[in-house]
């Protein structure tokens, strides 16, 4: 294949619905006539190379006025923070290493059976099917608009997958369409919005307190005033004894790995229809 040929091939993630195609172009100054099952994947082309091609990419002001730590800012405004990953590594070394072998004489919080995990909720109003258009996009852009599509940073189990969403789906059933508690909140708007809850798992097969570890240092470099977690998380082991920086910065890395699992597995969302 052609270089010319990559650059024009569809992505199989792009697709929309045919009034929002035809949106999308006319938005982009392209005129398009009838669009119909024989002419929608040339108008989609279409459309993929005019993205391309656009001096600029509309940033979501959602993800324009979001602040996050220090730590997780500094990496926003130089791009070439990823060439020095040294000393972001060497603190999840620490971690990983602290929770190997857990002492079963000790008494761990739940146990140290290897079944919990991490996982983020993103709100797909703001990702946007990022996945698929991340090639559109400065790479700067495509962090950003990550993290600030994050809205809640939890610890799960493999047994309740999604035990974070069950309390939401039963509200939903009900025809309760709001709540008080901004997490259950937001999943209710963004399912009222036809969309469903991007759930991603990360940091898999560990015991309750290195996954608590983890939680706790993304949700300290995000900044809690940006989710809608209701509390920090705690740290365990050696990172326990951390400084806060140092607590920020293994967030900001386990973030960032974060963002290249999204990247790579795609925008899944889950519906209320989807939560057994």
């Amino acid at each position: 294949m052609t270089t010319s040929s990559k650059m024009s091939s569809l992505p199989e993630c792009f697709d929309y619905d045919s009034d929002k195609l035809r949106a999308e172009l006319t938005s982009h100054g392209f005129a398009p006539g009838p669009i119909t099952v024989t002419t929608k994947k040339v108008y989609l082309k279409k459309l993929y190379q005019l993205k391309r091609h656009a001096p600029v990419v509309a940033i979501n002001p959602v993800v324009q006025k979001k602040v996050f730590s220090l730590e997780l800012e500094k990496t926003l405004r130089d791009p070439k923070w990823t060439l020095d990953l040294a000393s972001f590594k060497s603190l999840e070394e620490v971690v990983t290493k602290d929770f190997a072998k857990p002492e079963p004489s000790r008494k761990w919080r739940e146990g140290i059976n290897k079944t919990s995990f991490t996982y983020l909720l993103l709100d797909p109003r703001i990702s946007d099917n990022l996945p698929c258009r991340s090639d559109l996009l400065e790479p700067k852009d495509v962090w950003k608009i990550f993290l600030s599509s994050i809205f809640y940073v939890g610890k799960g189990k493999r047994s309740r997958p999604y035990s974070h969403l069950y309390e939401a789906v039963g509200l939903w059933r009900q025809g309760k369409l709001d709540s008080d508690s901004k997490k259950l909140k937001t999943i209710l708007d963004i399912w009222r919005d036809d969309l469903g809850v991007v759930c991603l798992h990360i940091f898999q097969n560990t015991i309750p307190v290195e996954a608590y570890t983890r939680e706790a240092a993304m949700i300290s470099a995000l900044k809690l005033e940006n989710l809608t977690n209701m509390k920090a998380g705690e740290f365990y082991g050696t990172a326990s004894t951390w400084t806060q920086k140092q607590k920020k910065l293994l967030g900001v890395l386990l973030l960032y790995k974060a963002k290249d699992i999204f990247l790579s597995e795609g925008e899944r969302q889950l519906y209320p229809q989807d939560i057994k």
